[in-house]
């Protein structure tokens, strides 16, 4: 099934997933990187909210006082933008509202273990995969005293196909969703889709009522939801307060409030958590990892994340549509040398399109296999490659883009460098978001041969491989127009398949197909971290995602 999808909508829902995580990666590997908002690029909340021009790099508050009594302080990487689970889409605001909303299941902290939380049971599943019963708690209520019910789930559901938000393609496959009573939701599919439970059913359920009532309003003034903190005030770009609501239906968290206050300057987060300026940052220069590690009274919680950074081809125009071509500039450097160099324990060089932890969720082969099918620095065998190639002469000079983002505009300079070596000519081209979203999307040889970007990814290989290499998406969230019917098929099946075994066996073809012909060069995944005052702050996880790292809704996390 062919996603219908605004072009404009998902310009803006690619930026924000590829921005949590090219910003994870550059705050937390690489140091001194430029974060989407420096100075010479186009800020993230200006790609996320045009109204925010006027954010600034460091929060609104000048008093830099230490944080005391029942509030914890938590400085953020970027700035959120809102509060709404059916409109929001960026990784910053569900730091936030992860602590607001519950979700239908949840993962649990650093793993892919799904459980019922509004739900009270793991969904019925009947029709072969495409019908999902799911009985709700009876407990549970909202921050306005009234219960969570059927009807609520359904709206969430629903609502963002009916408005054609941004989360639209999550949902676009429920045919219908019904009440059977008000605990009980089921769910028919127009077809199979294998990552409904792990993808779409980890949905955060918003009030019904209120959010029809005024939807603005509900996303940015009075967010509602049935979890463990309600919000307070916010201005975006300088904070947003929550406080814990004391008649939370579950196990209760041990934090009175939270401030979240955005810092995207990375020696300004350092500087606030040496300083005892706030309890905890999130994005971790790389230069300063083992100091901060080292420095007495902090320490640093992190786990291996979902995130995927890689280089893309442009595989239907140009020099690059030769796979010989896009084979010899992969063996023209060692990606595995580039990381193990600039990030060392930081992230892990996978050669995979997926997070080892998502493939392994569903038996895919492991990392070594494909590790042993990357392409090693060879240079010997990358000329015999570009001279041996009609598509390419010496005259050609091999375009690179890249978004405003250190780790990758480096990442390019050694591939060109290494080409230059060869006697080809080669060059990276910083881009602004908006610039270099319209170039990789356009799929013009004159505009590029090889873009990089991130993707935050999630608990389902089809969240990889569906979204970056499915023609479905050319032009959106894939810009290079790789042409292969058996392979495109394959991804269709993939999703379509619901036993774990033949699906695991597809997304194994797809990812030696993708290395085979060089659709990509996979780079690696990194880690999500933070880091905070020990002898403040006591429980705190890292989680695998970006939107819920760290897991401040856990009742473990505690002010000492």
């Amino acid at each position: 099934m062919t996603r219908k999808i605004d072009t404009d909508a998902m310009d803006l829902l690619t930026r924000r997933k590829l921005l949590a995580s090219g910003v994870a990666v550059s705050g937390t590997v690489l140091a001194g990187c430029l974060d989407p908002a420096d100075d010479d690029a186009e800020p993230p909340e200006d790609d996320d909210d045009p109204a925010a021009d006027d954010d600034d790099d460091e929060p609104a508050d000048d008093d830099d006082e230490a944080p005391s009594g029942d509030q914890l302080n938590f400085t953020q990487q970027v700035a959120p933008i809102e509060w709404d689970p059916v409109v929001a889409n960026d990784a910053y605001s569900g730091q936030i509202y992860h602590t607001i909303y519950d979700g239908l299941y949840e993962y649990q902290p650093g793993d892919l273990e799904l459980e019922p939380k509004l739900a009270a049971e793991m969904p019925e599943v009947e029709n072969d995969g495409q019908r999902f019963i799911v009985e709700l708690r009876e407990e549970p209520e909202f921050h306005d005293g009234t219960p969570v019910t059927a009807e609520d789930v359904i709206h969430t559901f629903t609502a963002p196909v009916e408005e054609e938000t941004d989360n639209m393609p999550d949902v676009d496959m429920i045919e219908s969703a019904e009440e059977i009573d008000e605990h009980t939701v089921q769910f028919d599919l127009e077809f199979v889709y294998a990552p409904f439970e792990a993808i779409t059913l980890p949905s955060y359920i918003v009030n019904a009522e209120a959010r029809q009532e005024d939807p603005e309003a509900y996303n940015t003034e009075n967010p509602i939801g049935s979890g463990p903190y309600q919000f307070v005030e916010a201005e975006i770009g300088e904070f947003a307060d929550v406080e814990l609501w004391e008649d939370y239906w579950d196990e209760p968290s041990q934090v009175a409030s939270i401030r979240y206050e955005p810092a995207e300057d990375d020696a300004g987060r350092v500087a606030r958590i040496l300083g005892q300026e706030t309890h905890l940052i999130e994005g971790i220069p790389p230069a300063d990892w083992d100091d901060l590690d080292a420095e007495e009274g902090i320490e640093i919680a992190s786990v291996e994340s979902t995130g995927y950074l890689y280089f893309a081809f442009n595989c239907a125009e140009g020099p690059t549509a030769d796979p010989d071509v896009r084979r010899a500039i992969a063996h023209c450097h060692s990606t595995r040398d580039y990381v193990e160099d600039i990030f060392g324990e930081a992230a892990e060089w996978t050669n995979m399109s997926v997070a080892p932890e998502t493939a392994d969720a569903i038996g895919m082969e492991g990392i070594d296999h494909f590790q042993d099918m990357a392409y090693e620095f060879d240079p010997e065998t990358a000329q015999d490659l570009l001279d041996g190639s009609d598509a390419i002469d010496e005259d050609t000079q091999i375009d690179i883009i890249a978004p405003p983002d250190d780790v990758r505009v480096n990442w390019g300079e050694l591939i060109a460098d290494r080409l230059g070596e060869i006697g080809y000519e080669a060059g990276v081209q910083r881009l602004d978001w908006d610039v270099f979203t319209s170039s990789y999307q356009s799929g013009d040889s004159d505009e590029f041969q090889l873009y990089t970007l991130g993707w935050t990814g999630g608990a389902d290989p089809d969240v990889y491989y569906y979204q970056l290499f499915h023609q479905d998406n050319e032009g959106l969230t894939q810009g290079h127009y790789y042409e292969n019917d058996e392979f495109h098929d394959m991804i269709i099946q993939a999703r379509e398949t619901f036993e774990d075994d033949e699906r695991a066996e597809l997304y194994n073809e797809i990812q030696e197909i993708i290395i085979e012909d060089c659709v990509h060069i996979p780079g690696w995944t990194d880690l999500n971290a933070a880091a905070y005052l020990s002898d403040e702050v006591e429980g705190l996880q890292a989680d695998l995602q970006t939107t819920t790292n760290p897991r401040m809704d856990h009742p473990d996390v505690t002010l000492l």
